[in-house]
């Protein structure tokens, strides 16, 4: 049975919505604008998207578990292929990103992703990616809930332990986005609505 939002009346909290391998390369296709409608019949207001890569934003007063389980039965209910996920609270999102190091998105001849892990992600990845990655091409941080990963863009890329990782756990299990994607949604995270 669907879990429907009722009003609460509490304090509403603004969230970030990102969905793992959706509209790329023709499959699992997830058209934003019947998602924004079905996440608003969900009961949440404020809905908007950002590119058609899953990028969200919503608004509600329910607690975030409470909200992933609503996302979650909207997901399996109007798609028949499975949609991994990860909901951000507002400031959670920005602590993320406060804690960024100084040489994530500074060098532009390189490449800057933060990988967000999604709901399944499992610890063990953290400790597998340190042992493996290399220092020669590779710079990662590691924090509870993003990698920030800066690997060579196109020289030696080959090379970097980023472009090795397709297929892996850590892969399956987290959700990427470049620096200039990541920067985009904290900037409208963090403008006011109504």
């Amino acid at each position: 049975m669907l879990y429907w939002k009722t009003s609460k009346g509490g304090d509403k909290m603004d969230y970030l919505l990102l969905l793992r391998g959706i509209n790329v390369g023709g499959r699992h296709r997830v058209p934003m604008a019947n998602l924004r409608k079905q996440l608003t019949q969900g009961g949440f207001t404020h809905v908007r998207s950002y590119i058609n890569s899953g990028n969200l934003f919503v608004t509600s007063d329910l607690s975030p578990a409470d909200c992933e389980t609503i996302i979650g039965q909207l997901l399996e209910l109007n798609y028949d292929f499975p949609i991994s996920f990860r909901l951000l609270a507002r400031p959670d999102f920005l602590a993320d990103l406060a804690a960024a190091p100084t040489w994530w998105g500074a060098d532009s001849a390189l490449r800057h992703n933060a990988l967000f892990k999604l709901n399944q992600y499992e610890p063990a990845n953290d400790a597998w990616l340190t042992a493996h990655v290399t220092s020669d091409y590779d710079r990662i941080w590691i924090t509870p809930t993003v990698i920030f990963w800066t690997s060579t863009l196109k020289a030696h890329f080959s090379r970097s332990f980023y472009s090795k990782i397709m297929g892996s756990d850590l892969y399956h299990q987290t959700s990427a986005r470049n620096f200039n994607t990541t920067t985009k949604l904290k900037t409208i995270l963090e403008a006011p609505h109504d």
